[in-house]
């Protein structure tokens, strides 16, 4: 039996049928709640700031350490949405095993982490090659340059691909101050299968196949990307009607991500860090840019929505508690939000949040979430979830400009439809209700800069965008009282002005919304 402990969501597993009921499930989960936060105490919310920081001086939201005795022994207690909502606790999986008998009434499950769904290295190096252990006279002296003035790209994130048929090579490597990246190479190597330099902002990413490989010493390559030009007509401009000066007006959308900078045209009112660990107020984006790219595709749709920014993702850490996010939309909901973006994604099924957004289904809210980007595989949660939207990615032949690498991501089957493409890397499945751009699509990364991402990341909040920009058009949608009927409504609204690509309802649930 193993004392080592790890962190554990524990859910009621209620139904209408005993709704209402004394049952020892739920007195657990008040003894809970009241042990973290007192009789007194609200549900566990905190109040979202109006101003976002980089280093905030407000206390996280997670409240302190308390110890519960239990039949099982002593637990920790970490956190709790409700008194009769989800908590988060740390144990050893043998009492959490005992206690799932104890209290049959319970779901208990090990925490789960969640991803932003940019397709990108993660997706492409399955497998990292450790070049220190190469003990290889060979050697990759990779230079990555401005494709108009030669000038050497620092800080460009590099992949390396060394076998793509297994997924090895090297990543989460960048350039240095002069655009140079220098590496070992197995003795065996006698090609590269590709080499990708993709900035985070400034340019789209360029990238080599096939590149062979010197019989002996460094093989020097130099490798050109391509500059954003100004106002480039990406996907999302071929793909999206452009948007009036008040579309969006008066709806509130959040986006749960890495948090958003204060870029221009993004209408950002308020927010809340709900990662537990770090100041309640710093909710600006954690340095990854994901979460002010998905953002600005909002507003490039309906500019006058207001963004709520929750930031669920601690700063250098590339995964968000499955309970971060569970705060998230229970904040989102509170703070009388509309709709809720959730370009992230994981493939088993993270209970808090499944709890949270049927509770935000019911109270008139709609969540939407990318569908992920595993190449063609089943749906990710929360998108696979059946009280959120799911979006799938596609985009349009010929919208990168020469140079770029784009085009890989044009999917063989389903073929083509006109000039419209599925993007081969997006999950596919019978959860899928709408498709968006999601190849190639520019917005900002931070407060003066714009980058290229692809991924169901960027299409998901298209659809929410174009969700939003109905809403504000049908008031009396807007207004109508917070319930099931709500939100079953707004969803009609979007089913009924989406219309097929052509690629088939697994690809494309209902089409994509004009």
């Amino acid at each position: 039996m193993s004392a080592k402990t790890r962190k554990y969501v524990i859910v009621p597993e209620d139904n209408v049928f005993n709704e209402g009921m004394e049952t020892s499930s739920f007195r657990l989960f008040r003894t809970m709640h009241r042990r973290l936060f007192g009789r007194k105490a609200r549900a566990g919310i905190a109040s979202s700031m109006p101003k976002g920081a980089e280093h905030g001086d407000c206390s996280p939201t997670r409240p302190p350490l308390r110890i519960l005795e239990t039949e099982v022994g002593r637990i920790r207690l970490i956190d709790s949405i409700g008194e009769d909502e989800a908590s988060l606790v740390r144990m050893t999986p043998e009492q959490a095993f005992v206690l799932q008998r104890a209290y049959p009434g319970l779901r208990i499950r090990p925490e789960l982490r969640l991803y932003p769904l940019r397709f990108g290295q993660v997706n492409i190096i399955r497998q990292q090659a450790k070049p220190a252990a190469f003990r290889s006279a060979k050697a990759l002296a990779l230079r990555c340059v401005d494709a108009e003035t030669g000038r050497p790209v620092a800080d460009a994130h590099v992949v390396i691909v060394l076998n793509r048929r297994r997924g090895f090579g090297i990543s989460e490597v960048r350039t240095d101050d002069q655009g140079w990246f220098r590496t070992a190479l197995p003795a065996g190597q006698t090609s590269i299968d590709a080499i990708i330099c993709a900035p985070l902002a400034g340019y789209w990413p360029g990238g080599l196949e096939e590149v062979p490989v010197a019989p002996e010493g460094e093989t020097e390559v130099t490798l050109a990307v391509p500059p954003i030009a100004k106002d480039f007509p990406d996907a999302l401009a071929r793909m999206v009607k452009p948007a009036g000066k008040g579309d969006g007006k008066g709806v509130k959308l959040a986006v749960i991500d890495t948090g958003i900078d204060p870029a221009p045209g993004l209408n950002v009112v308020k927010g809340l860090n709900t990662t537990g660990t770090e100041p309640a107020d710093e909710w600006f984006d954690n340095g990854a840019g994901h979460g002010t790219h998905v953002a600005g595709i909002v507003a490039r749709i309906a500019p006058a929505v207001e963004l709520h920014a929750y930031r669920v993702f601690e700063k250098g850490d590339g995964g968000a508690s499955e309970f971060a996010i569970a705060r998230a939309i229970r904040q989102a909901v509170e703070d009388g939000c509309d709709i809720i973006n959730m370009s992230l994604g994981q493939s088993s099924e993270p209970i808090a949040i499944s709890r949270e957004v049927r509770r935000a289904r019911a109270l008139g809210v709609v969540c939407v979430a990318a569908t992920g980007n595993d190449g063609m595989a089943p749906v990710s949660y929360p998108a696979r979830s059946a009280a959120v939207l799911g979006v799938s990615a596609g985009g349009v032949l010929g919208s990168w400009p020469e140079g770029a690498i784009t085009g890989r991501n044009v999917a063989e089957k389903p073929k083509p439809v006109g000039d419209r493409f599925f993007a081969r890397f997006s999950n596919i499945g019978p959860e899928v209700d709408f498709i968006g751009p999601g190849v190639g699509i520019i917005s900002w990364v931070d407060a003066k800069s714009k980058g290229v991402m692809d991924g169901t990341s960027m299409a998901c909040p298209a659809i929410a965008g174009l969700m939003a920009r109905l809403l504000s058009q049908n008031p009396e949608v807007m207004s109508a009282e917070r319930n099931q009927q709500r939100s079953d409504d707004i969803v009609r609204m979007a089913n009924g002005h989406a219309a097929p690509i052509g690629f088939g309802k697994e690809y494309e649930g209902a089409g994509l919304i004009e």
